[in-house]
């Protein structure tokens, strides 16, 4: 993650440096939707979520907020068809932008057979790329007459040398030349061309990935300001190096035009660029999804397989807990049999944590769960907390302190004295956070390493017997048939 660009555009986007933005979208009537709500929280915003889950219609709903501008907008009715199998109706869409200084409200309904709009409706200029922008250039309705006819150029119209740039940071290629052709038999069908180093090629024979951001380069450098970008499968028939780059390349554009993107993704590299307010998970339920906000990258992208079947989750916040609460389990006499029902998920922050022990206590997950929170977080209901009342490394760094680190020095394989010494040093950094690392940078240990390594010896020398059974109990209590 570029952290400066993301403060930058973060600060510039709280002090209101968006003149348009599409706020929130509300969806009743629509594929399993009851009337959810999805807000859009920075200037770019990722949607994610397993196939069907709703990220798709999200995309088409937010390409209906506005009305058409030089000929870039779309109508409900161009994504949501009736046709022999499906009559839609009682369709409502509601939504919430941003226009200068002031928030204006409106919806657009179906109720039975016609769409009807406000009597105002905003104009934007909307900019939409779906899936099928990564067909090969040979599969694209009219480009077979193209390939087999084409005998000249009547047109030329290269890539800026700004946004060849890009494309080659991009794709980790130095592409000396990009332009697109008009060929002399069909002059709306033009045909991109790159130049490498062994010469000219075009589309036709570049690679997937080539051909997908060489079509989205030229688009996007026609993008005016204030414009809304959305892109279905933003990573698609990208490498991961690639998929980052054009994320970055993505926010760096959105601030330098005040534009906001949206975007659905399946990839954790795209999420791992982006800042936890700009990831929006959608979790399939019985009452249409659940919208999570500021997911982990790895609880967004989770997938069970064929083989790992829990019967519960437990959700944490980060591994740091997640390895805290594994180590607790595993101290009580049942331990061994209650994880190996359990999965236990890194989530996010407290606040998702939060939402995940809500859903479960509620019934709205597939599997029963538990939220577990950091001891310094106040109790929410669907979920317990963790030992003490401060962050994880203070109760634990704290705890063996006062029992003189207890076998530390054994468990780490370094002299008691130099040990302690390090572990004081430590200490007196005021983030805490940073501890373990800290540790391990002085040990020459992985942040991970020695975490496991202290919590195990905190559960030997520091839990309480009584909250241990308390905490196995309450995570029992979530199994099925307790």
């Amino acid at each position: 993650m570029n952290f400066g660009e993301i403060q930058r555009i973060r600060d510039q986007f709280q002090g209101g440096q968006w003149p348009q933005f599409l706020d929130r979208v509300d969806i009743k009537g629509l594929r399993g939707w009851q009337g959810q709500s999805v807000q859009f929280k920075f200037p770019v915003t990722a949607i994610v979520g397993e196939n069907g889950a709703g990220k798709s219609t999200v995309l088409k709903v937010a390409a209906s907020a506005y009305d058409r501008t030089d000929e870039t907008g779309y109508y409900p009715s161009d994504f949501f068809l009736d046709t022999h199998w499906d009559t839609l109706s009682e369709i409502e869409l509601g939504y919430l932008v941003k226009i200068g200084d002031n928030n204006a409200s409106f919806k657009i309904k179906k109720p039975t057979k016609r769409w009807s709009f406000p009597s105002k409706r905003y104009g934007r200029r909307i900019y939409w790329f779906d899936v099928a922008r990564t067909l090969p250039l040979d599969a694209t309705a009219g480009y077979a007459r193209v390939a087999r006819l084409a005998a000249g150029e009547i047109a030329n119209e290269a890539l800026s040398d700004a946004y060849r740039a890009k494309l080659s940071y991009i794709l980790g290629r130095d592409y000396q030349g990009a332009r697109f052709a008009t060929p002399d038999v069909n002059e709306k069908r033009a045909v991109g061309l790159l130049r490498r180093e062994f010469g000219e090629i075009s589309q036709f024979h570049q690679g997937a990935g080539e051909d997908t951001a060489l079509d989205l380069m030229r688009a996007l450098q026609e993008v005016p300001k204030y414009s809304l970008i959305i892109i279905d499968e933003v990573e698609a028939s990208l490498h991961p190096k690639a998929q980052r780059r054009l994320i970055n390349f993505l926010v760096e554009l959105s601030r330098e035009k005040r534009a906001q993107v949206i975007v659905s993704t399946h990839s954790p590299y795209v999420l791992e660029e982006l800042p936890p307010e700009a990831r929006v998970l959608l979790l399939p339920t019985a009452t249409g999804p659940s919208i999570i906000y500021g997911a982990s990258p790895e609880f967004s992208l989770t997938k069970l397989d064929d083989i790992t079947h829990p019967e519960a989750f437990i959700y944490v916040e980060d591994l740091l807990a997640e390895i805290w609460v594994r180590e607790i389990l595993a101290t009580h006499v049942e331990g061994g049999d209650l994880l190996s029902h359990l999965k236990i998920s890194a989530v996010g922050p407290a606040n998702v944590v939060a939402m995940m022990g809500s859903l479960a206590l509620a019934g709205k997950l597939p599997q029963p769960g538990l939220g577990v929170l950091d001891g310094d977080q106040e109790l929410k209901p669907g979920c317990v907390k963790l030992p003490g009342a401060q962050a994880p490394e203070q109760v634990v760094f704290n705890g063996l302190r006062q029992h003189n680190w207890g076998l530390l020095h054994e468990r780490f394989g370094i002299g008691a004295g130099g040990l302690h010494a390090i572990f004081e040093d430590v200490m007196l950094n005021p983030e805490f956070h940073l501890w373990p690392e800290l540790i391990g940078n002085r040990i020459i240990k992985s942040k991970t390493s020695v975490w496991e390594t202290m919590v195990t010896e905190w559960c030997r020398i520091c839990l309480d017997p009584n909250e241990r059974d308390a905490f196995a109990d309450a995570v029992r209590n979530v199994l099925p048939g307790a």
